[in-house]
């Protein structure tokens, strides 16, 4: 894509680099949610920079990691995070180019045991060399779901849009959850065609950030509602989608499933 890194597909790009961080200290896999708990994605941020970086190109990437836990008085765990953060960089000139971050909050959990047995009581014994963290003020976990959202005002010219959604297997990871991939490449399309409808040429359009919040995954055949804001400022736009299960009726829950929010330049004419 004119030779920039494609935002959504930071989550591909990464993959195999953050699956080696994690396979060194545990060897996470299917059966592993049964048992121990395995780390699944909550809130991911995803972002690149516009810079040029041709097909082929070796990149950097560099982590960190950190354990963001909660505990009630007593001391039992509530809430656990393995947080990653990644820094990607491209060797331009003897000297290295950021050309994408990542921000991964990921929820330790036991996708697979009975409900009520899903959340782990203890840290896993493979993530206690970490120390634990509590969430910093400006942390994405502090982000309340309700917030990925905008309003008519005076950001710019603001659209709005529902439209119903379906699941299918094959947009599904080992979890059975619908993949983090599809649901941004899905909320993308969604928001051009919208910006496309209301007359403007969708083909400006330059997803550069991207948030998403995961409250309740869907699974495949599971029907969703989607509502979608979109801003369109002089050079730029920012857009917010929600997804709500809906059930055999076509009702929609009161609470948002999953929701994003996403922003970039408009280029060209």
């Amino acid at each position: 894509m004119d030779s920039e890194l494609v935002t959504p597909s930071l989550s591909h790009t990464l993959g195999p680099g953050l699956g080696k961080v994690l396979n060194s200290y545990s060897p996470w896999s299917y059966d592993a949610g049964r048992g121990d708990a395995v780390p699944i994605n909550h809130i991911v941020r995803l972002e690149t920079f516009g810079q040029r970086c041709l097909l082929g190109a070796k990149l950097q990437q560099e982590y960190r990691l950190r354990l963001v836990t909660t505990r009630d008085q007593s001391g039992k765990l509530q809430r656990r995070h393995l947080v990653i953060n990644c820094d990607l960089f491209d060797q331009v000139n003897s000297s290295q180019l950021l050309v994408g971050q990542s921000e991964f909050w990921m929820a330790l959990t036991r996708p697979f045991a009975p409900p009520g047995e899903r959340n782990p009581v203890e840290v896993p014994a493979a993530l206690t060399f970490l120390n634990e963290h509590q969430p910093g003020e400006n942390d994405l976990v502090n982000r309340p779901i309700e917030s990925y959202r905008y309003q008519p005002g005076k950001e710019g010219r603001f659209f709005h849009h529902s439209v119903p959604q379906v699941f299918h297997i094959n947009q599904s990871d080992l979890y059975r959850h619908i993949n983090t991939v599809r649901y941004m490449e899905r909320a993308q399309d969604l928001l051009a065609l919208l910006y496309q409808k209301v007359g403007r040429n969708a083909g400006r359009m330059r997803f550069r950030q991207i948030s998403i919040y995961y409250r309740k995954p869907f699974v495949p055949g599971q029907r969703a509602e989607v509502d979608l804001d979109l801003v369109e400022q002089e050079d730029q736009f920012k857009g917010a989608i929600r997804f709500y299960h809906c059930d055999g009726e076509g009702v929609r829950s009161q609470r948002i499933s999953v929701a994003m929010k996403t922003q970039g330049p408009l280029t060209g004419n």
